[in-house]
């Protein structure tokens, strides 16, 4: 009897470790197409290219139309180029999809402008079946030179 006690908990935590496996590879997977959520949106705002940058924005996040009033006056007034410092993915649940996202923005313009990373926590919500950038919290803004 205490075989098969044995033989049954090693099956248990043979089906748990596949389990954990599969979430692992499921989260991997998921962590990279964020990822380039992130990358696409930024690569349509360094070609200043507001259609693009919005493309990849969920068109009922609350930051929506605030963007996309915003682009073509930043467009027009800078030449900043943002980039990914760190992409970390922390969740998601039957909704969302968090993860903590460090940008680095500077500008060429002349303008009076500072360069800065941006330290985040972005959420992300799917819309038609397509990850897209919900909205962000700031952490904090640390200044470069």
């Amino acid at each position: 009897m205490r075989i098969n006690s044995i033989a049954r908990a090693m099956a248990i935590l043979g089906v748990l470790a596949f389990g954990t496996a599969a979430q692992a590879a499921e989260d991997e997977a998921l962590s990279a197409e964020l990822r380039q959520v992130v990358e696409r949106k930024l690569a349509g705002f360094n070609s200043e290219d507001p259609a693009e940058t919005m493309r990849h924005v969920h068109t009922k996040s609350p930051e929506y139309s605030v963007t996309e009033e915003a682009l073509p006056v930043q467009f027009e007034e800078l030449d900043a180029r943002s980039k990914i410092v760190s992409f970390r993915y922390i969740g998601h649940d039957d909704e969302f999809a968090v993860a903590r996202v460090k940008l680095e923005t500077v500008d060429q313009s002349g303008e009076p402008f500072s360069a800065n990373v941006i330290d985040t926590i972005t959420l992300f919500h799917q819309e038609n079946g397509e990850w897209k950038f919900w909205s962000d919290y700031v952490l904090g803004v640390e200044l470069v030179q």
